[in-house]
């Protein structure tokens, strides 16, 4: 890419005036430190990550820490509406996760934070937006990805339709991963095989994650 997502999608940095004082570092994510994203970083030196469900940044921390680690120049594109999933709608348990503020989740705020906190607002890049939505404009803005990682819905439905946008968006040589190949994920499980049928692979799992490779 010649030119950065990030002024892509904003006139200013989303950090510039935003102030972290007031939250604290606070990143959530399970196999956030998951060794597939050490291992296919090193392996193509990625231009430009896109991350498809980032909750509070966990992940993207960790891949923004291996690419600096590296000296690489990687940007790293976070993709979320930041207003939660399914199950924090709908289980007492995960409501609490959503951080609700007269009604309104403040996802965004802590994630900002997390970048801020880190010190990583130069590698990563905020796109508050529907998976598909972002899909669309990214695609429109010819934007194309070494990695494309995604963790966002977990139903079968929601699944498909992020491995297939996201898919057309990886370069060539490069790599989709996702996350929740597990058996309490069977949505995540069908879409990931069915798509690799489609394309002649079988998912390469890892744990809870997989891979699927644009030859």
């Amino acid at each position: 890419m010649v030119q950065k997502v990030m002024s892509l999608l904003h006139e200013t940095s989303p950090y510039e005036r935003f102030l972290a004082e007031g939250t604290g570092f606070d990143p959530q994510g399970r196999g956030a430190d998951h060794p597939v994203f050490a291992r296919e970083i090193s392996r193509l030196s990625p231009e430009l990550i896109i991350e498809v469900g980032t909750w509070t940044g966990a992940s993207a921390l960790h891949m923004a820490r291996v690419a600096r680690g590296l000296g690489l120049t990687t940007e790293i594109v976070c993709v979320d509406s930041f207003l939660g999933d399914v199950e924090h709608w709908t289980l007492p348990r995960r409501r609490s996760e959503l951080r609700l503020e007269f009604g309104y989740p403040q996802i965004y705020r802590q994630f900002l934070a997390n970048v801020v906190h880190a010190g990583l607002e130069e590698i990563i890049t905020p796109f508050p937006c529907t998976s598909a939505r972002a899909a669309r404009i990214l695609d429109r803005e010819g934007v194309r990805c070494d990695i494309a990682y995604l963790d966002a819905g977990h139903e079968y439905r929601d699944v498909m339709t992020d491995i297939q946008d996201y898919w057309a968006l990886v370069r060539d040589g490069g790599v989709l991963i996702g996350s929740g190949f597990r058996a309490d994920r069977p949505g995540v499980r069908t879409a990931a095989r069915e798509f690799g049928a489609a394309i002649g692979q079988d998912p390469e799992v890892d744990g809870d994650r997989w891979v699927l490779r644009k030859e």
